[in-house]
């Protein structure tokens, strides 16, 4: 099928006008921890002026009665229908660079059309480099820096070296053979993936957005405003301070990943290092158990829309 057909401008729009050094990629996979990528979809769009200025054509390539889309039954009739979509920003950035941003649900059918036709797409607007960026949940403490791990279709590719500890073989999300087809046609590509506490990753985690984006201005990408999102962040450490204050077995297992993430970024002081077969199996085990638990995608968010843990 011609992949051409599957991406289309805007009709105002004038494809030949267009032109970006930087493309950003917030599309879904099979997690998006701490609600990363809604976030940082909400906060370049709110905080910068941007316009959408093409689309995939969504009824091809997703799955309606697999992942339902919501709407409202307000007494007798519907309304406020949710249509999922899967739209191509342009964004000027705070120094008056313009960039793109990809956002939308993961495509659930023809993957390899998608890709061709993403492909087609960062050749027609000069395109320099593909950034990718989500969140999945690890076995980290909110009390340290979110590690940001870095993939790529070349490793020469990547500016700030810190990639996972060891060889994984994982369910692949449309972004990997994204970055696969980008990679093949010659493209900078990298993938930014931040790890989020596996307790808090059902919950929307500022921090997580925060941390992703501060790796995309270190993988020369666009440097962009934090103000809002460090606002959003800090009533949210509050909350999740004030609930594991409140509950020893909480404080136990947090201070237990406090040392293992100590042990795994520090070699002095004689503490033991855990070897990199050690770590990776960890890991795995984390994202074996992510993927295969069905309710990690159901909504624990009490009533009064605090966080959960």
């Amino acid at each position: 099928m011609d992949p051409t057909s599957l991406f289309s401008y805007e009709r105002h729009v004038d494809s030949r006008a267009l032109h970006g050094r930087t493309l950003l990629v917030t599309l879904g996979a099979f997690s998006d921890a701490g609600g990363a990528q809604d976030l940082i979809d909400d906060h370049v769009l709110n905080t910068l002026p941007s316009r959408v200025v093409g689309r995939l054509d969504i009824d091809q390539v997703y799955d309606y009665a697999g992942q339902r889309p919501e709407v409202t039954l307000e007494l007798d009739h519907f309304e406020d229908y949710r249509r999922p979509e899967i739209l191509l920003h342009e964004v000027t950035g705070t120094d008056g660079e313009t960039f793109f941003l990809l956002t939308g649900p993961e495509p659930s059918f023809q993957w390899e059309r998608v890709a061709q036709a993403l492909r087609i797409v960062v050749d027609q607007l000069g395109i320099e480099r593909t950034l990718l960026v989500q969140g999945f949940p690890a076995p980290v403490p909110h009390t340290r820096e979110l590690p940001v791990t870095r993939f790529a279709g070349s490793p020469d590719s990547i500016a700030v070296r810190r990639t996972m500890p060891g060889t994984f073989r994982l369910r692949s999300p449309f972004t990997a053979l994204l970055t696969l087809r980008l990679a093949e046609a010659d493209h900078e590509v990298v993938g930014l993936v931040v790890h989020v506490p596996q307790y808090l990753h059902e919950m929307s985690y500022p921090d997580a957005a925060i941390a992703l984006l501060s790796a995309v201005g270190q993988e020369n990408g666009p440097h962009l405003p934090l103000d809002a999102l460090e606002a959003q962040a800090a009533p949210v450490r509050e909350a999740v301070a004030a609930q594991i204050g409140a509950a020893p077995q909480l404080q136990e297992m947090v201070a237990e990943l406090e040392q293992r993430f100590d042990r795994m970024i520090t070699a002095g002081g004689g503490a033991e290092v855990p070897t990199a077969d050690d770590i990776a199996a960890e890991v795995e085990q984390y994202l074996a158990g992510f993927a295969e638990d069905p309710s990690a995608e159901e909504d624990d968010t009490p009533e009064d829309g605090g966080p959960a843990l």
